[in-house]
């Protein structure tokens, strides 16, 4: 599991490729691969459901179902907790950001601190990683090359 004794999230941006381009959204907590890559991996493989679940803007927390409107004080289990939705975030945070290259999209995560990336297209996740940002702060590191989630999944059972 990738922890910090400084920094209890650990944030991850999470895309699909588009006709157009990529879409994406922030996701703040629980962003390392042994749960949301998992996650994304098991639960979410449908293209449609991909585009639901990125359609609610950005996540606090990734569950494996996109779920109803609930509060966020009083989370169901296994339910997805967005931002705008659930937590009554209005603006930005409601949509999901669109870009015209998967370059765009890590800059993106960068830029909001992301330790994690996963992007949707031919059919499979990918992923990339950089070190641990600290508070969100984005130190310059780069990120990875995309990888297959399914190997680095395989390779944490």
């Amino acid at each position: 599991m990738f922890l910090s004794p400084f920094n209890m999230s650990t944030r991850s941006f999470i895309a699909r490729k588009t006709d157009t381009g990529y879409e994406g959204v922030y996701c703040h907590w629980d962003g390392y691969p042994e749960h949301n890559g998992a996650v994304l991996q098991t639960h979410y493989s449908d293209p449609g459901k991909i585009a639901y679940l990125l359609s609610f803007g950005d996540i606090s927390s990734l569950g494996p179902e996109i779920g109803s409107d609930h509060s966020f004080d009083d989370r169901p289990e296994g339910a997805t907790t967005f931002y705008g939705r659930d937590r009554g975030e209005t603006g930005r945070h409601t949509v999901p950001a669109e870009f015209a290259f998967d370059c765009d999209v890590l800059d993106r995560a960068a830029s909001m601190g992301c330790e994690f990336v996963y992007i949707f297209k031919e059919k499979r996740w990918f992923y990339c990683e950089r070190g641990p940002q600290f508070f969100g702060c984005d130190d310059g590191s780069a990120f990875s090359e995309l990888k297959p989630l399914e190997q680095v999944i395989s390779q944490t059972k």
